[in-house]
């Protein structure tokens, strides 16, 4: 379909198998509660939007994120050496005018970034980034895998719209103070996170993912959330060897004191359960009065199993990938 938003400026929440070429999120016709329509300049506004991409290796981990709130934007990409368990980051905020854009095609993402020493771009071919002596330049490949595409309700009015990709085909390198490393399939894969939408006030979420192969040579994807994105439908899924298992409602078991203990993932359906064990993390904490954003990303590895929808049990050991605590006042 060409547009989410349709020509009497709904949308329909859901799970879509084909592709949504645009997110028109300014033509929605976005109302308050008590039903005051909002001007269009205000529907810009409000409209939030973020690209995470995931690198995950035997060597190394990364991440690289944009986000634009449109009255303030963000950047960030680190880099997590397994082998020492540092981890070397680079990050900056942007106010309306930086240079900070999230094209609204998700099946030909375009997200820029380039404020304060930090440069960012992610293509639907591509992810290049720059700063703090830190260098990503890889070319990827998403033809192995079909994302999950996913529109449920936020609030009374809103809407999110996100679109999961697991596992994608990287090749190319990683430059930092503890060297450069070649990154290539299989051993190193990649993952997408593209969503955009008018999101709760106030919102918090967990998550998990990965992206990787599996002992037998298949390649594994896996994207699981709890707290955001599950009324009436959820983004929770897993792939192997680029066939998605859809899975119901996932919850995860951690101690909120002490986030470095594991964490049990488990689905209402019983296909999955996995335990994380963290090996490290990445933390933030922003509080600039109209934004708040409380966010610890844990690197660790997965244990356990997952059942597709076939009956087959698929044994994960020592899978490296992510989990995420995260509170946001948008």
């Amino acid at each position: 379909m060409d547009t989410l938003v349709n020509g009497r400026g709904l949308v329909k929440c859901g799970i879509y198998n084909e592709p949504v070429h645009r997110i028109n999120y300014a033509d929605y016709r976005l109302e308050t509660p008590m039903g005051m329509r909002l001007p269009h300049f205000l529907r810009r506004l409000l409209a939030n939007q973020f690209h995470f991409m995931g690198i995950i290796g035997p060597e190394l981990m990364a991440g690289v994120a944009v986000v634009d709130l449109k009255y303030l934007s963000n950047g960030f990409m680190y880099i997590y050496d397994r082998q020492t368990g540092e981890i070397m980051e680079a990050k900056a905020m942007g106010h309306p005018l930086s240079g900070t854009s999230i094209d609204p095609l998700p099946e030909k993402p375009r997200s820029f970034f380039n404020t304060g020493g930090l440069i960012i771009e992610m293509r639907k071919d591509s992810l290049k980034a720059l700063g703090n002596d830190i260098s990503i330049d890889v070319s990827i490949d998403t033809n192995t895998t079909s994302p999950l595409r996913i529109c449920t309700r936020a609030g009374y009015r809103g809407w999110v719209y996100t679109q999961k990709t697991s596992p994608v085909k990287v090749k190319g390198t990683i430059s930092c103070r503890t060297g450069q490393y070649d990154l290539s399939s299989p051993a190193y894969w990649a993952l997408s996170d593209w969503t955009c939408g008018f999101m709760r006030r106030q919102t918090c979420w967990n998550w998990a993912a990965t992206a990787s192969s599996l002992d037998d040579g298949r390649s594994l994807g896996l994207n699981l959330s709890c707290g955001v994105n599950e009324t009436s439908f959820t983004e929770n899924a897993f792939w192997v060897g680029g066939i998605m298992t859809k899975v119901d409602l996932v919850d995860f078991d951690y101690d909120p004191d002490d986030l470095s203990a594991p964490w049990h993932i488990r689905s209402g359906d019983r296909k999955v359960d996995l335990v994380f064990y963290p090996e490290a993390q990445r933390e933030e904490k922003i509080n600039a009065f109209f934004l708040a954003s409380r966010f610890t990303q844990m690197l660790g590895i997965f244990e356990g199993t997952l059942k597709t929808d076939e009956g087959e049990m698929i044994f994960v050991q020592s899978c490296p990938g992510f989990t995420e605590d995260h509170y946001a006042k948008w």
